[in-house]
């Protein structure tokens, strides 16, 4: 028997990236992955690849800083299979600007996404895991939480905000059986990383892991028994700059 067989997993920002990876991984795993994100050609892909190897998938076209759309998100998925075991919110955009020049509209754009709609999605989960006694919430945070990027308070901020989240779901949901992680992860290949595949670059600083490194990560999360939980993980390339052995 597969370690996630009979569970039910959301996955946010599942078209590309790190969220496609974790929700192959969660599949692989013997999960029924409802998979997340607003660009429903490309979830439709995704949804026919992993029925293609085996797995169960369900692809709801979601905008997750909308609150109805969040909301029908989780009717869906409870409605198609009865239950929702794990939630991992990963959709995120990063920002790239002078503080200086950030306009109230960019700062709002960051915040609805990277944390407005982790509050909705794990409100809706947590809504549905009390009462079926239990579930997992995994978050996706930043090595940028701690070590800020440059010209991206934006991200940074809100990579921050998630930590603080992800303790207060874990205090709400203790007596319920839900539990809360985050994963902070450092430089992978994802959408943040267009056109650079992951591997080796031209210097060891420069390498960029695959999101299978860090779906293994929610995947073991996700796969602890129910009285355990790693509450956080950091995983980056060992030689990682500007977090580890900095002067």
């Amino acid at each position: 028997m597969k370690e996630l067989e009979g569970r039910v997993a959301i996955v946010t920002g599942a078209s590309s990236g790190l969220g496609r990876g974790i929700a192959e991984k969660l599949a692989g795993a013997g999960a029924k992955v409802v998979l997340a994100a607003r660009r429903k050609d490309v979830l439709d892909q995704v949804a026919a690849d992993i029925k293609r190897n085996g797995g169960a998938a369900l692809a709801v076209p979601t905008d997750v800083t909308k609150e109805t759309d969040a909301v029908a998100l989780f009717k869906k998925a409870h409605d198609a299979f009865g239950r929702v075991d794990i939630l991992v919110n990963n959709a995120g955009v990063p920002n790239f600007k002078p503080t200086e020049e950030m306009s109230l509209a960019d700062w709002q754009a960051i915040v609805d996404l990277n944390l407005t709609a982790v509050f909705l999605c794990s409100r809706e989960a947590l809504r549905i895991m009390k009462g079926q006694g239990g579930g997992r919430i995994v978050n996706m945070g930043s090595i940028s939480a701690w070590s800020a990027r440059t010209n991206a308070i934006g991200y940074n901020a809100t990579k921050a905000a998630i930590e603080g989240l992800t303790r207060s779901l874990t205090l709400d949901g203790r007596a319920y059986g839900v539990v809360a992680s985050v994963v902070h992860p450092g430089a992978a290949a994802s959408g943040f990383t267009q056109g650079r595949a992951p591997g080796a670059g031209a210097t060891p600083q420069e390498y960029l892991m695959s999101p299978e490194h860090v779906a293994r990560v929610v995947l073991l999360m996700c796969t602890l028994p129910p009285e355990v939980n790693l509450f956080d993980a950091t995983i980056l390339p060992n030689h990682q700059p500007s977090f580890i052995g900095r002067g």
